[in-house]
């Protein structure tokens, strides 16, 4: 107990460490990372990101400079416009996200400024992204994830292990889905092979997905004096820990693990080192987790 104490304590004086001007080098320097690795490398940002980053992670002054930040977001911005209407949800984010830092660090209190932009960034994503899922009839009764399961390569580990779907039934369903895809015939009908448990298991998919992302937008979003507000890191980390290695979207993951630091500055002190470790162990969640428990079932 005494040792375990201690360690507990070593572990709060080492986050304790993670505040202040260290505590803003650390998110300047996530935000680096995660714009390098995982931002759009289309033309018109390649080169922006290519030349811009490294210069900052070289030099540590260059890294907080405001100026800097403005001119990187600025062109950020610019080389973002042309893809509007490809780009994946999670650029756009960290688009925000980017001219979010270079507005804060112009700002007296940069820690405070940064903290509040990245906790209503999160809770505005997940408060529109709950009333997107609330008005819309063909996600909250289970047609969404049930069509998902069946035709998104992603998820057919976690239908077989879920839900029963069988490979052949997943061979079967590529098959149909592909043939649908290249038809000229919009009227054309084909079924997918499916299983009895699906069905049950898209509609509690969609309820919970309702009710995590709903409870992360209050958490985020309600003033500071409420209690709701005190743990409003566990549904996000609830959240990630549970949709990322079965959706391994790992740009969100990333940039969720950055937005959840930024705003922890003055939460528990153990949680900024969670996001540290979450930020890092991204990779991990591309882990084929289902198909190595499908392996070990079948096993026995």
């Amino acid at each position: 107990m005494k040792l375990l104490n201690r360690f507990t304590a070593q572990l709060g004086d080492y986050s304790e460490k993670l505040v202040g001007d260290r505590y803003i080098e650390l998110v300047l320097l996530m935000t680096l990372i995660l714009s390098l690795l995982f931002m759009d490398h289309s033309r018109p940002l390649m080169g922006i990101l290519y030349i811009f980053v490294p210069v900052a992670l070289l030099f540590t002054k260059v890294a907080k400079s405001p100026i800097y930040w403005t001119v990187f977001g600025v062109l950020i911005l610019i080389g973002f416009l042309p893809l509007l209407r490809t780009a994946d949800n999670h650029i756009y984010l960290t688009v925000y996200w980017i001219l979010a830092v270079a507005l804060c660090l112009w700002t007296r209190n940069q820690g405070h400024s940064l903290a509040l932009n990245a906790q209503l960034l999160i809770g505005l994503c997940f408060a529109f992204a709950t009333l997107w899922k609330l008005l819309s009839p063909e996600f909250m009764d289970g047609t969404f994830f049930y069509f998902t399961f069946l035709t998104d390569g992603r998820f057919f580990d976690f239908a077989e292990l879920t839900a029963g779907v069988t490979q052949d039934s997943r061979l079967h369903n590529i098959e149909v889905y592909e043939s649908l895809k290249s038809s000229m015939n919009r009227i054309d009908s084909k079924t997918l092979l499916s299983s009895k448990y699906l069905s049950n298991i898209s509609v509690f998919m969609a309820y919970w997905t309702v009710f995590i992302e709903g409870w992360i937008a209050l958490a985020f979003l309600v003033p500071n004096r409420f209690k709701l507000s005190k743990s409003r890191d566990i549904p996000l980390l609830i959240f990630m820990v549970t949709t990322y290695p079965i959706a391994t979207v790992r740009g969100f993951a990333t940039l969720l693990a950055v937005l959840g630091f930024a705003q922890s500055q003055n939460q528990n002190r153990y949680m900024r080192l969670v996001y540290i470790i979450i930020f890092i162990a991204v990779p991990l969640f591309s882990l084929p987790y289902e198909r190595i428990l499908i392996n070990i079932l079948n096993l026995f």
